[in-house]
């Protein structure tokens, strides 16, 4: 979510990254990303016309004021701000979840089709929509030993930061830094990343967008719960030009007992890699909607671009 610049969210960050990381990075495993989520609920009280924003655009998704498990739009309009925040003040948790201690953050469905690529000497583009802390599985495959390289560079463009808000990104990258992995400006020549794939490694690509950034690279446009959103195609033009196997993964939060969060690896995508590569970029595009479709339906307080969620809004 983009909140709009002002004094307030000035003095806000100044507290938050600077004091009270201190008090975050204070707190035992895995309670720092329990208060985070807490803040962020209490920010859906106190920024309405951000959460009757949300709200609005859940609407636009579930007409009826009902998601698939029967909660209302309101209370899925919380679980929203609690993502927002949980992703945004992931930062302290790049420290605090280490190679012991990671089984309390996030638990896997679907690892083995990781394994079983790399038994086979296959290299693996995972492509993943922004959701929940977008970058925990990155960084829990990194302590598990995967060589692991991140597509970034998309910078917000709706709003444009204080000098504060430049501070503030800043703390957050350079704590986004102690995470165990590669980062590749997606703005930047290519070839690293496939000549990655072709010796084994996984690299993860965003298929949602950017939520109010540069869009990095080219988007088909498909129908996503009822709504026109650009389908990145970078993930499926690089498993097909570094020969690579395609899969889908999502992280969401665990409703039960256990790990904080679930990151789910998906059935690899089929790639008829005999057509041409419109034609393929074209296939990829229609299974990688149909899958982001079935996921938010499911998952809906997960998502972090509702407020972005209107029509025209996410297209390219």
């Amino acid at each position: 979510m983009i909140f709009g610049e002002g004094i307030t969210k000035d003095l806000y960050r100044r507290a938050l990254w600077g004091p009270g990381m201190k008090v975050i990075h204070g707190l035992p495993s895995p309670w720092e990303h329990r208060l985070v989520r807490g803040l962020g609920r209490a920010a859906a009280t106190v920024a309405p016309r951000k959460r009757r924003e949300v709200e609005a655009n859940l609407r636009r998704a579930f007409p009826d004021g009902l998601v698939p498990d029967g909660r209302s739009v309101a209370a899925v309009a919380e679980d929203v701000f609690a993502s927002h925040f949980a992703n945004q003040y992931l930062g302290p948790s790049f420290s605090a979840c280490t190679v012991e201690s990671w089984p309390q953050y996030l638990s896997w469905r679907g690892l083995s089709h990781l394994e079983d690529a790399r038994a086979d000497g296959c290299g693996v583009v995972l492509a993943h929509p922004h959701m929940g802390p977008a970058q925990l599985p990155l960084h829990v495959l990194g302590l598990l030993g995967q060589d692991v390289v991140q597509i970034g560079g998309g910078r917000v463009t709706r709003v444009t930061l204080s000098d504060t808000g430049e501070w503030a990104r800043n703390q957050r990258a350079s704590l986004e830094r102690n995470m165990p992995v590669r980062i590749h400006d997606g703005r930047k020549y290519l070839r690293p990343l496939v000549r990655a794939l072709e010796s084994g490694s996984i690299v993860l690509s965003a298929a949602d967008g950017t939520g109010g950034g540069d869009e990095i690279g080219r988007r088909l446009v498909r129908t996503v719960l009822g709504q026109s959103m650009g389908i990145a195609v970078g993930p499926i033009w690089l498993a097909a030009r570094g020969n690579a196997r395609l899969h889908t993964v999502h992280c969401y939060r665990n409703p039960g007992a256990g790990s904080l969060y679930i990151a789910e690896i998906g059935e690899e995508v089929p790639l008829d890699r005999d057509q041409p590569v419109s034609d393929l970029l074209e296939d990829g595009a229609d299974h990688v909607a149909r899958w982001l479709d079935r996921v938010l339906r499911k998952h809906p307080g997960d998502w972090l671009f509702w407020d972005g969620f209107a029509p025209g809004a996410l297209l390219p």
